[in-house]
């Protein structure tokens, strides 16, 4: 009976041993690329892929705009370590506005990128406002959508994300809030009253993030933009139908 006591010991502190030297080589092949992105292979869980790269699994689910952390599939790419945020120069070219009271932007390097028709789109985008459009996407004088709405009325975030900007030190754009919602898409609010957030918060889609003024703009509006890899597109192209 002892000797079948000693056998079974030995037998689970090799088992111990196996699993530990496992965790290890595994924590060590999750850690993500030099662009801090992993590629999810089987076995791998949320909790697993945090700890190996030293954050939080939630950081994770804020930089994929994921909702459920236990639904990730074998073979997709995750940010693993915190977006680096692009510099203003190059995400916000400097503005106008047209005489629909619209902020624009005449930079020829930010038109939408039609050469590309299928737009692959990983969020769920909500509308920031419930107001009627004013003014439309058209790809020279119009970078975005100006929607209608009454001074104060909420602006909510159209998806999750990062605050990479908030404020009102670009010309056109009065008091206006910048979304990193991943290493792709980014989403900009301007011509706001009253700004609700700070630059380096995570905020929730649907969360409000300001309300809804004339601020460099000729009437009350909300200027919207929705940006691919930092050059704004249609956000007709993505955003669910009105």
């Amino acid at each position: 009976m002892k000797k079948n006591t000693l056998r079974w010991q030995a037998g689970l502190l090799s088992c111990l041993i196996l699993v530990g030297c496992a965790t290890g080589n595994s924590n060590s092949s999750r850690r993500g690329d030099a662009k801090g992105m992993y590629k999810v292979r089987s076995g791998d869980t949320l909790v697993l892929i945090a700890r190996a790269n030293n954050v939080s699994y939630t950081d994770i689910m804020r930089w994929n705009n994921l909702t459920n952390p236990n639904q990730i599939e074998v073979g997709w790419r995750l940010r693993v370590k915190r977006p680096v945020v692009q510099a203003s120069t190059t995400i916000f070219p400097a503005p106008s506005s047209n005489k629909g009271g619209a902020t624009t932007s005449n930079s020829a390097q930010n038109l939408d990128p039609t050469g590309t028709p299928d737009i692959k789109n990983a969020i769920t985008w909500r509308w920031p406002v419930a107001g009627a459009m004013l003014a439309r996407f058209d790809g020279g004088n119009s970078k975005g959508v100006a929607l209608a709405g009454n001074m104060n009325d909420p602006v909510m975030a159209a998806a999750a994300g990062e605050i990479v900007y908030a404020g009102n030190g670009l010309r056109g754009y009065g008091n206006m809030v910048v979304i990193n919602h991943n290493d792709t898409w980014s989403s900009v609010y301007a011509n706001n009253a009253t700004l609700l957030v700070e630059r380096g918060t995570f905020v929730n889609a649907g969360q409000v993030i300001a309300r809804m003024g004339n601020s460099d703009a000729s009437r009350v509006q909300l200027y919207y933009e929705v940006r691919l890899n930092a050059k704004p597109i249609d956000p007709l192209k993505v955003m669910p139908a009105r």
